[in-house]
């Protein structure tokens, strides 16, 4: 039973995730920009933009998984000079700050097994951008703000084609196994189900894997429930088109 969608014989699809029982190890970016201490800032800067990160991870060169800090784009551009932007080429012919002089020493991380909600808190909480993954000393991994919105559109099955719908609940409404019992008959799959208050209303999320099928989106604005919106995913653009909103 999903909490808010009332009770139901019908469980939750074997493919679907929750992201509590999902380490961080899963979604975690391995191929990382790593760079010692003493590299020019405007070189460390240079490299950041080649490879279109926010983060460079700064590390011994007799050690190079050994964590010493980390620098953000936004260090970067605090330490610049008044007027000169980093990237320019009149920043890198200047005399440079090294990385080790602006960076974040001892940086907050995290072990792989984080669980990523509890990896997700901590980036909301302090503000953080990234967060470096150590296991046992050795640096393995940096989860970042764009890795969490992979995993939530991949875990939620918003970015494979199929149908996202958003329904308010009522007291007693078994709105998850009405969708589940209609899904089943057109061959989709749920994979995801989630509940959150909006307007003084509870509200249900679903997300629904299969083929494109009117026939599918007709009995759910049949079913007998508040249908407030129909979206089919797109996975190739990652979005999601109206179908019948507010119908």
């Amino acid at each position: 039973m999903v909490p808010g969608l009332g009770r139901s014989a019908h469980a939750p699809p074997a493919g679907s995730a929750d992201s509590q029982g999902v380490d961080t190890s899963l979604w975690m970016s391995r191929d990382l920009l790593t760079a010692p201490p003493e590299l020019p800032l405007a070189e460390a800067a240079r490299r950041m933009a080649e490879r279109r990160v926010r983060h460079l991870l700064v590390v011994a060169d007799a050690a190079p998984r050994h964590l010493l800090g980390i620098l953000s784009s936004h260090d970067v551009y605090l330490a610049a000079e008044a007027g000169i932007h980093p990237h320019s080429p009149r920043a890198v012919d200047r005399p440079s700050r090294r990385v080790g002089e602006v960076m974040t020493q001892q940086p907050s991380t995290i072990p792989a097994s984080t669980p990523l909600a509890e990896a997700a808190r901590i980036l909301r909480d302090r503000k953080f951008g990234a967060l470096p993954v150590v296991d046992r000393g050795e640096l393995v991994g940096i989860l970042t703000e764009h890795d969490l919105l992979r995993a939530f559109l991949s875990l939620s099955g918003a970015d494979q084609p199929g149908y996202e719908v958003t329904a308010v609940v009522r007291n007693g409404a078994d709105v998850l196994g009405t969708m589940l019992g209609i899904a089943a008959q057109r061959g989709l799959q749920m994979t995801s189900a989630n509940v959150f208050d909006h307007a003084g209303k509870r509200h249900a999320l679903l997300h629904f894997v299969g083929a494109r099928d009117d026939a599918f989106v007709d009995a759910l604005w049949r079913c007998g429930h508040t249908i407030l919106r129909v979206r089919p995913t797109d996975a190739q653009h990652g979005t999601a088109q109206p179908a019948g909103a507010g119908r």
